[in-house]
């Protein structure tokens, strides 16, 4: 098995949100985020999906997330019915604050099929605090996925690169 980049985005200016564009068979796809920083402080990192290159903000998008801190055990986070997925926990942008993930994206493709992804990401959060989040999420409505478009909650995103992989056989 191997991986063939499909698309890929560094930011190095202020930018609104990210696509990452390419799924385009019926493989499973990785994407890699690495030092996602916002211009707000404590912005979360948000995606939804594009069908045919366009936005989908419908009630469509369920998420459970494990969110594992270095203040105390840890906390559980799940949401139905929401317009994105939320991917962080208030991510910082001071020195060295930022989020490093990675993302499975499944049956993006597939019009027959629900859209499935993993995610778990590590983060320096707003007030210095380390949190790994490890989840799942489903986008409920058959359609054929052709990416995903990743924008902070507020703000915009400073910097980080955005790179999306197909996992061939």
């Amino acid at each position: 098995m191997g991986l063939v980049q499909v698309a890929t985005n560094t930011v190095t200016s202020s930018t609104a949100y990210v696509d990452l564009i390419g799924t385009t068979t019926d493989d499973v796809y990785m994407i890699v985020v690495n030092g996602y920083i916002p211009t707000s402080d404590a912005a979360d990192l948000r995606a939804r999906v594009l069908e045919s290159s366009t936005l989908n903000t419908t009630a469509n998008y369920d998420r459970a997330f494990l969110s594992i801190r270095t203040d105390t055990t840890y906390s559980n986070q799940a949401n139905t019915n929401e317009t994105y997925y939320d991917l962080t926990t208030a991510v910082g942008n001071s020195t060295g604050e930022q989020m490093n993930g990675i993302i499975y994206l499944y049956n993006a493709n597939d019009s027959n099929q629900y859209t499935y992804l993993t995610a778990e990401n590590v983060q320096l959060s707003h007030t210095a605090l380390t949190i790994g989040n490890q989840g799942a999420a489903v986008f409920t409505s058959n359609s054929q996925v052709n990416g995903l478009r990743f924008y902070p909650n507020s703000g915009t995103i400073a910097s980080g690169t955005f790179t999306m992989y197909k996992l061939s056989s």
